[in-house]
């Protein structure tokens, strides 16, 4: 059983990426029927100018079209920003919802995904975003999870199943006046289904969402099905490994290799099996099975020909799932 089916059937995927430190990455859709992919990732300064900066008052240039390696022609667009004054812009390592105050839970922007030319026979969305937390809140709650518009029309349709989080890891802490005491703030990746009702024909759609102050955007990926998936697509069998990147090892070249070790935890006395890759294409991922995950604190060894240092040290994708074997 391979990555996508088994995301399918058993929801035993669990997707992490690096880039300097470690994120949760979208994890890939697979079911019968036709199916179409978009994905954003490197949406930062770096790669796109004239985005804006702190605090993000100005509207963005032009719509951001999908740059993962096989997209399609989805485009992500700023519909507004922070009541208070700030909004989404492009830093130097995600989309950052910015704003001078620091208030738990407050506006911080709006975002759109659209599709002029969406799959025919569209029967099932799925959606996955990957989102830094500020003290404590991701999207805006309550008003904030992404909702469906379909052919221009006003009326917000909301997901047809509740999110789930795919995917975790900690990044950092934040004073809490409620707890009075130091709390964790994560990135997180949801994942959010919508299955149309029989009859519709699509000819656009868009997925609006609005997210904190200081929230941080790293990644987005959408899918569309010509088939409509009978169940939630993450709903699993058994609980999907939680893998988290515990601390980072430091890429080494060696004779005609590149070494490196990471730590990882997840759930005690496991057998996964861990792909990696440098990019989201979807011929590059290498295979490690056969990993034993111990006590819940594992180490795995990564190597490559020549001298990966560099790359390495910039980005690196990780994905896992129980093995089968």
């Amino acid at each position: 059983m391979g990555y996508l089916r088994a995301l399918l059937i058993l929801g035993a995927v669990e997707g992490l990426i690096w880039t300097a430190r470690a994120d949760v990455l979208p994890v890939p859709f697979s079911g019968s029927g036709a199916s179409s992919f978009d994905g954003w990732v490197n949406i930062t300064s770096a790669y796109f100018s004239g985005y804006g900066g702190f605090p993000g008052n100005n509207a963005w240039p032009n719509p951001i079209g999908s740059n993962a390696e096989a997209s399609g022609d989805s485009e992500l667009a700023r519909v507004a920003g922070s009541p208070t004054g700030g909004g989404p812009f492009l830093a130097t390592d995600s989309i950052y919802f910015g704003n001078f105050s620091q208030v738990p839970n407050a506006l911080g922007g709006t975002l759109r995904v659209s599709d002029g030319t969406p799959l025919p026979n569209l029967k099932t969305l799925v959606f996955q975003i990957q989102i830094g937390e500020a003290d404590g809140y991701d999207f805006h709650d309550p008003t904030g999870y992404p909702v469906l518009k379909i052919n221009g029309q006003t009326h917000a349709v909301s997901a047809t199943y509740e999110p789930v989080l795919i995917g975790r890891y900690q990044n950092g802490t934040f004073f809490s006046p409620e707890t009075q005491q130091d709390e964790p703030v994560y990135v997180n990746t949801w994942a959010f289904q919508w299955n149309l009702e029989p009859g519709i024909t699509v000819a656009s759609f868009q997925i609006e969402f609005s997210c904190v102050t200081h929230a941080q955007i790293y990644a987005l990926q959408l899918d569309q099905s010509s088939d409509l998936q009978p169940q939630q697509i993450f709903a699993a069998n058994e609980p999907p490994p939680q893998i988290q990147l515990v601390s980072l090892g430091t890429p080494e070249f060696s004779g005609l290799q590149t070494l490196m070790t990471h730590t990882f935890a997840g759930p005690a006395g496991k057998i996964i099996e861990l792909e990696y890759s440098q990019d989201l294409a979807p011929g590059s991922w290498v295979v490690k099975s056969g990993i034993s995950t111990g006590e819940g604190t594992f180490q795995v060894n990564f190597t490559a020909s020549g001298d990966q240092r560099a790359s390495w040290s910039q980005r690196m994708f990780f994905r896992a799932k129980y093995s089968t074997n």
